[in-house]
């Protein structure tokens, strides 16, 4: 499960999220989650995603990734790549949680502290 949130909102689930990064270090939109799969659920807007089938998830991860990395480009950070396992410039599309963490090393996605050392 996931929400999106409005500046000041008390936080009601356990997972925080800011994304749609802007100019200067600012995100645009921010969200909170019940856990991994809510996260990316919250980043495509799609409650379906956290009871889709593994197959169905895995290409919404792929989709996200591949617009991430298209972005980046875009932004001027060019060679990121997609892959199932963490490095350097890649997007780890393996989980939800590897996938979010891989997001956030990119800075496309701010997490808090906790879950940025995937301690969640």
């Amino acid at each position: 499960m996931y929400r999106h949130l409005a500046p000041g909102e008390a936080k009601e689930l356990p997972m925080r999220m800011l994304f749609q990064p802007a100019a200067g270090g600012l995100f645009l939109k921010a969200c909170e989650a019940d856990s991994w799969r809510g996260l990316v659920a919250a980043l495509i807007d799609d409650p379906t995603y956290e009871s889709a089938d593994a197959e169905t998830r895995l290409v919404q991860r792929l989709r996200l990734a591949d617009n991430a990395a298209l972005l980046a480009e875009l932004q001027g950070q060019p060679g990121v790549r997609l892959s199932d396992h963490d490095a350097d410039l890649t997007l780890n599309v393996s989980s939800d949680s590897r996938l979010i963490l891989s997001l956030h090393r990119l800075s496309v996605v701010s997490l808090e502290p906790k879950l940025a050392a995937g301690l969640a």
